[in-house]
């Protein structure tokens, strides 16, 4: 059985672990908020595009 020392080193390694993968997450979560807003722009863009080319279509009919 391991005893206490190597416990309390085993236990300060984990916590270190726990840190650097919060650390990850919040990285990953900065970045999948930014990924998210341009996506956003872009179907702003997309559905802009399709309103434009609407209205130069009809304008052409009459």
């Amino acid at each position: 059985m391991a005893g206490w020392k190597e416990l309390l080193i085993d236990i300060l390694k984990l916590t270190d672990e726990v840190k650097r993968l919060n650390d990850s997450i919040a990285r990953l979560e900065a970045q999948s908020l930014d990924t998210n807003s341009r996506l956003v722009r872009l179907e702003t863009l997309v559905e802009v595009a399709k309103i434009q080319q609407a209205v130069t279509d009809s304008k052409k009919l009459n």
